[in-house]
């Protein structure tokens, strides 16, 4: 079959628009858009905050932040879904980390201001600032566990367990109590007097101690000694059990 111009003509009019549209379709394709540039100024600004290592507000404090992790703790003693003897045991955790911050950190710091220090720590505060608010913080955790321990108390003697003092006791408990006085801690006793003639006595850390004040029979002059009262497993622990019940006398 013989194509006459005419059909050529149309073929080609047919195809040349799609070549166009192919040759524009590749030129879109292969078109890029550079990547936009972040302002020198917020660079430089960002680099100025993470530069600045010396402002006092970045830090906190050693001391403070360690009587924070002991609140916490009295935290766990106030939670009521805590069992009631571990709430009870948190109470005296308290205590302990008291204990041993006093012996530590106070003391540490009490050295540095008798020294003369006044240097501030990173977080911008003097040994005396330090103190002072260190002070602040452990009068009040002491309130809060004492109304705590009031609140135990209470639930203690709900289950059965008294805490009680010795005039609350019946008479044959006191008696009994008065006979294991007697027996194993009265021999334990050994009163330090306190006068000029004598030095002061040595007060050991984690350890109670009562000043009594003396007089000799037909006296009227008063004397002063530290006494220790003696912690010892089984022979003089720290609470009484009276005649293998539920009722406790702190010793």
């Amino acid at each position: 079959m013989q194509k006459t111009p005419e059909s050529t003509q149309r073929q080609g009019s047919t195809r040349s628009p799609s070549k166009k549209r192919s040759s524009a379709s590749v030129k879109s394709t292969t078109r890029t858009v550079p990547p936009k540039k972040a302002p020198a100024r917020a660079a430089r600004t960002r680099q100025q905050k993470i530069t600045n290592l010396d402002d006092p507000r970045l830090y906190l404090n050693r001391e403070l932040t360690w009587l924070e992790f002991n609140r916490r703790v009295l935290h766990k003693a106030t939670d009521d879904a805590t069992p009631l003897l571990e709430r009870v045991k948190f109470l005296a955790i308290v205590s302990s980390n008291l204990d041993e911050f006093f012996m530590k950190r106070v003391g540490g710091l009490k050295q540095q201001i008798a020294a003369g220090i006044r240097t501030p720590s990173v977080d911008g505060r003097t040994p005396k600032e330090q103190l002072r608010e260190s002070l602040v913080v452990v009068r009040d955790t002491h309130r809060e566990q004492n109304r705590v321990y009031r609140q135990l108390h209470g639930l203690l003697e709900a289950q059965g367990i008294r805490l009680s003092r010795y005039a609350e006791l019946k008479p044959g408990e006191q008696k009994w109590l008065r006979d294991k006085f007697i027996t194993n801690i009265f021999p334990l006793l050994t009163p330090l007097a306190m006068d000029p003639g004598h030095p002061f006595p040595f007060i050991s850390n984690l350890a109670l101690n009562l000043l009594v004040s003396l007089r000799y029979p037909g006296g009227s002059a008063s004397h002063y000694a530290r006494v220790k009262v003696p912690m010892a497993k089984g022979i003089a622990p720290r609470f009484l059990n009276i005649d293998d019940s539920n009722i406790y006398v702190k010793l």
